[in-house]
């Protein structure tokens, strides 16, 4: 008998979905990895991942001495390369967006909205935005700036939570849920994914950002509640090749009693 040639990275056994939006992985980059260039998104169009995840956007070009992980380019310089990569790979493109005000956020997420993104991270996680917005401080700031984004947009929102919230997981679901938001991005450890399920049970869908080197990894994440991960410093390092390998050891890890 002939060797069975193996299954695709994007076969549905690995799909999930979240906030109604089809992954054909489980398994993502994090925004601001292996996204800064159009090499790099088209190489991950090519790569098996479950999403191209861009690197987070603000309206006017971005460069800050104290903020360096948000300079980019400004979003309009973005917005062909979504087109493109909206119409063309065979993956949803999540636009990661951030803004000093809610007007901001709102220009952000309509247009990418509009180049096909199916999915808005709403990156709520930047010290930038904590030191200029501070969502998580102020309530009727959070509840204004997802009203916004809702009306602005028609792809589905996920809020990117700081590693450390400064307010109880449980107040953040709620303000999250009254809003009508569903999908949060949260760090893949304790404090992170499994405090957030531990204080809101199933009531968000949870993508979990960071902590992935293999595949037992990624089940690992999944079994405890997380419907995504993504994948950051492992990717960095190894290239789009990764998605290929973790979805082996996912296979692998999936099959052990």
């Amino acid at each position: 008998m002939s060797e069975q040639p193996e299954k695709s990275p994007r076969s549905p056994d690995l799909g999930t979905t979240i906030g109604g939006v089809s992954f054909p992985s489980c398994v993502m980059n994090a925004s601001g990895v292996w996204s800064s260039t159009a090499a790099e998104l088209r190489a991950l169009a090519r790569s098996g991942t479950g999403a191209i995840v861009l690197k987070t956007a603000t309206v006017h070009p971005f460069v800050h001495p104290q903020y360096r992980s948000l300079h980019n380019p400004g979003y309009d310089r973005l917005l062909p390369l979504v087109r493109e990569l909206a119409s063309e790979a065979p993956c949803p493109v999540v636009a990661s967006i951030a803004g000093s005000s809610v007007d901001e956020f709102a220009t952000l997420a309509r247009a990418f909205a509009e180049a096909g993104a199916a999915m808005i991270e709403v990156n709520l996680a930047d010290d930038w935005v904590a030191a200029t917005l501070a969502p998580w401080e102020e309530p009727e700031t959070l509840r204004l700036l997802l009203a916004r984004l809702r009306d602005a947009s028609q792809a589905i929102l996920s809020v990117k939570l700081p590693d450390r919230l400064p307010i109880p997981y449980r107040l953040a679901g709620e303000r999250l849920a009254a809003a009508g938001v569903g999908v949060v991005v949260a760090k893949n450890d304790f404090e992170g994914l499994e405090r957030l399920r531990l204080a809101t049970g199933s009531a968000l869908e949870v993508i979990a950002a960071g902590g992935v080197r293999s595949g037992y990894d990624v089940s690992r994440a999944i079994a405890k509640g997380a419907r995504a991960v993504q994948v950051g410093s492992e990717l960095l390092a190894e290239g789009p090749g990764i998605f290929l390998r973790l979805a082996r050891e996912i296979r692998i890890a999936r099959a052990r009693p």
